[in-house]
């Protein structure tokens, strides 16, 4: 990982826009954002692995970091993307320990750290900012449900349609570069459960909809509301 400073990206902007930090006061953003070091990652290097010691919270302010992981006695598999305005390492903030799980970054990615000699003083002299930055637990709670569902989806196409709407973060997200989000079939098989032919066939009628634009290895969401009334509809299709 690489420290240095983005001129170009405001990281206050950013997460104002979106993510767990636009649903709090500017204050309290500002304090956070104040204490972060901006740090960039290359395309398929990890932020950090699971057994990693927990050293910080992390923000992203562009790109999209792939959470990688499963049962100790099975081999890791592409689970989520998180994407722009999003943040992960919740477990540093609290009482440290290894990490869970592996994060690796899917495309050029920015992202803002705060450290943990920052963030845990922080919460053990201000129960304000405790009770806010505790608030990643419940949302990341949340994210696990939804995931959960959308591998309960028995029709193919479906399911395929609610993991792509999720990972691409649900039509909050412009792709950073103009070909669209870097996913392979690979990944999203992974991620819905289907073999990587079974992808590239679903994702085709997607793409004959309206729905998404695909290219080798890329795909721009055209119509988020459309692939969420199929993706999350009851009839058989």
């Amino acid at each position: 990982m690489n420290k240095r400073r983005f001129v170009q990206t405001d990281p206050g902007a950013v997460f104002a826009a979106r993510g767990w930090l636009a649903e709090h006061p500017a204050a309290f953003r500002a304090l956070l954002v104040g204490e972060g070091v901006p740090v960039e990652i290359r395309v398929g290097t990890c932020v950090f692995r699971r057994e990693d010691e927990s050293n910080g919270l992390y923000g992203i302010l562009s790109g999209a970091i792939g959470i990688e992981g499963g049962h100790r006695l099975q081999s890791p598999l592409l689970m989520h993307v998180l994407r722009t305005g999003e943040w992960f390492g919740i477990k540093a903030a609290f009482l440290g320990g290894p990490r869970e799980l592996t994060y690796r970054a899917l495309e050029p990615t920015r992202l803002l750290l705060i450290p943990r000699s920052k963030i845990f003083p922080l919460m053990q002299t201000n129960a304000d900012v405790a009770m806010r930055v505790g608030q990643l637990a419940e949302l990341a709670t949340r994210l696990g449900s939804w995931g959960v569902r959308d591998l309960q989806t028995p029709d193919a196409g479906r399911r395929l349609a609610s993991v792509l709407y999720r990972v691409l973060g649900a039509g909050e997200v412009r792709p950073d570069e103009p070909e669209g989000f870097r996913l392979t079939h690979q990944q999203l098989g992974e991620m819905a459960n289907l073999s990587r032919h079974h992808v590239g066939r679903k994702l085709a009628l997607f793409e004959e909809s309206g729905w998404i634009a695909c290219r080798y290895n890329r795909i721009g969401l055209l119509d988020a509301d459309g692939l969420a009334r199929f993706a999350f509809g009851d009839e058989e299709g």
